[in-house]
């Protein structure tokens, strides 16, 4: 079954704040936005910003089941080489 609709999270740009979330049609969704919202965080109007609704927390996921890097060099051989 295909999905139809989309969940939208709208954002303040400028602190991360969660202003509304929104579900829409998937042929009406539009993520880049020019508009100003009122920020509750900030107390101010700021520009927006728009994702799909847990999109950052499925990268996150992704990203622990990556191998993780060393965090100190490689032990080298001291008979040198």
């Amino acid at each position: 079954m295909p999905i139809d609709e989309v969940t939208i999270v709208r954002r303040c740009s400028h602190c991360a704040t969660e202003i509304e979330v929104l579900k829409i049609k998937k042929d009406n969704m539009m993520l880049s936005s020019k508009e100003l919202v009122w920020c509750p965080e900030c107390q101010a109007e700021r520009p927006e910003t728009r994702d799909v609704a847990g999109r950052l927390e499925a990268i996150r996921h992704e990203q622990m089941g990556y191998p993780q890097s060393f965090t100190e060099p490689p032990v080298r051989s001291s008979l040198g080489g």
